[in-house]
């Protein structure tokens, strides 16, 4: 119960804009424009970059929705086609249609060139 009590005070502290204590996530249902399994990626992006408690991430189907759901996350992983993404900083496309194999990683080298990455504690 105390437990819980204090993730819910994190939680709504966090929705409040006063003390991030998780990485936020902002992810679109998914529709037919959506060309890759959207739950298996959004896992992975988690998985990645979870630990940076002060981001908020947007991973989003396609291109169409996307950018505008995801405009105030401070990165995006967007869908752009079959098997390619597009990287967002803010409001910015500043990667089109990269491989989709690739997307996480350039992700993750993008956060570290903002300045923003830090390693997950151990």
């Amino acid at each position: 119960p105390r437990q819980w009590s204090m993730n819910l005070a994190l939680s709504i502290l966090q929705a409040a804009r006063i003390r991030f204590s998780k990485t936020e996530f902002i992810a679109c249902p998914g529709c037919g424009r959506t060309m890759f399994n959207l739950e298996q990626t959004l896992a992975a992006v988690k998985l990645a970059v979870g630990h940076l408690k002060d981001l908020k991430i947007g991973v989003m189907g396609c291109v169409v929705n996307g950018p505008g759901e995801m405009a105030d996350a401070d990165f995006g992983y967007v869908g752009a086609g079959v098997g390619r993404i597009s990287l967002y900083k803010g409001r910015e496309c500043v990667e089109k249609n990269i491989p989709q194999e690739e997307a996480i990683p350039r992700l993750i080298a993008l956060i570290k060139k903002s300045g923003r990455w830090h390693d997950p504690l151990r």
